[in-house]
């Protein structure tokens, strides 16, 4: 309890209100002091530290036990802090022994009754399982568009070869690899959970591979904005679906066009799909399809919605997605 008496004089609690507060908590907790300093630390804390006793780093430099990638963090938290603001961030946290361990941190700041910046309240939570599965999951991700990428790539080189010498053929090989070129690039666009995307940019790729004379696709106003991943591939499955649909039934398979536009206004990214076919729409939907209702669950799962409205000649779809702009975003895949 001394520790708890000399941390609350200075963040003016009682050590018992203080204590029973922090040693509770599950999660790392720490104290830190104006200069950086560690005041205290919970018991959980100490545990996931890996060491036995709190006398072992009281007064030490909390940043100064971290890697440096993890200390420019927490130097940039406490500038936030500084000013008012509290800071989240995923770092790479080893133990005192060594342990690798990934934390999701919390950095607080602590203020006198003045206003006056005090210390800092730091709570790390243990997610390294949690990581690991995500990472394992993001390599498998990556080694299965590879081998995609190189399936589309041996196909297009097939067709190529069988075509050789004839030019009604080879026209046509070379259209459908063109096509499979295209394909490949917008799996290229999702390569990791973190990656953002412009509209303007991913829409294009994604609709360039369905292109055609018969039916040509037009890719209409698009909107600047800046998506996360989450919403990307939401974009993606549907407008997919909606393809390899008309593909079967629609316009891409009897012929006509398909206009497609996006615009965002107060956080609300809308899309729209537009499609006519030459002749009537015979089907729209297929037994034991689901496509229609995984984009439904896709988009709810983002907080969005999607509208379709069927015709005899076509489908018009209008896709609602919420979104959070970001500064920057990655240049349109060539």
């Amino acid at each position: 309890m001394e520790r708890l008496a000399s941390s609350a004089a200075i963040f003016r609690l009682s050590p018992a209100a203080l204590g029973g507060v922090l040693d509770g908590s599950p999660d790392c907790v720490k104290l830190i002091g104006i200069q950086g300093e560690i005041l205290y630390v919970n018991p959980a804390g100490l545990q996931m530290l890996e060491v036995e006793s709190f006398e072992q780093v009281a007064g030490l430099r909390w940043d100064a036990l971290l890697p440096t990638n993890t200390s420019r963090l927490v130097a940039l938290a406490y500038g936030k802090a500084a000013g008012g603001e509290t800071s989240r961030f995923r770092a790479f946290c080893p133990t005192r022994a060594g342990l690798p361990r990934w934390c999701d941190v919390t950095v607080s700041p602590i203020s006198d009754d003045g206003g006056e910046l005090q210390g800092y309240l730091c709570v790390s939570r243990d997610v390294t399982e949690s990581h690991a599965a995500r990472e394992a999951l993001e390599i498998s991700s990556a080694e299965i568009k590879h081998r995609l990428k190189n399936t589309y790539t041996m196909v297009g080189g097939l067709l190529n070869a069988f075509a050789r010498g004839n030019k009604g053929t080879e026209a046509f090989a070379a259209a459908m690899t063109e096509r499979l070129a295209s394909l490949s690039t917008a799996q290229s666009l999702f390569l990791s959970d973190e990656a953002h995307c412009q509209i303007s940019h991913l829409i294009p790729v994604l609709l360039a591979p369905f292109d055609n004379p018969g039916c040509p696709v037009f890719v209409d106003e698009q909107s600047p904005a800046i998506v996360d991943q989450g919403v990307a591939d939401a974009i993606a499955l549907v407008l997919g679906e909606l393809s390899v649909n008309s593909a079967k039934h629609g316009a891409l398979n009897h012929g006509g066009e398909i206009h497609v536009s996006s615009i965002a206004d107060k956080g609300i990214l809308t899309v729209r799909w537009k499609e006519r076919a030459l002749r009537a729409i015979r089907q729209r939907s297929r037994q034991g399809g689901q496509g229609l209702t995984l984009m439904s669950r896709i988009v709810r799962t983002r907080g969005g919605a999607i509208a379709l409205e069927w015709h005899d000649d076509g489908l018009d779809v209008t896709m609602t997605l919420p979104f959070e702009e970001s500064g920057a975003a990655r240049p349109a895949a060539q």
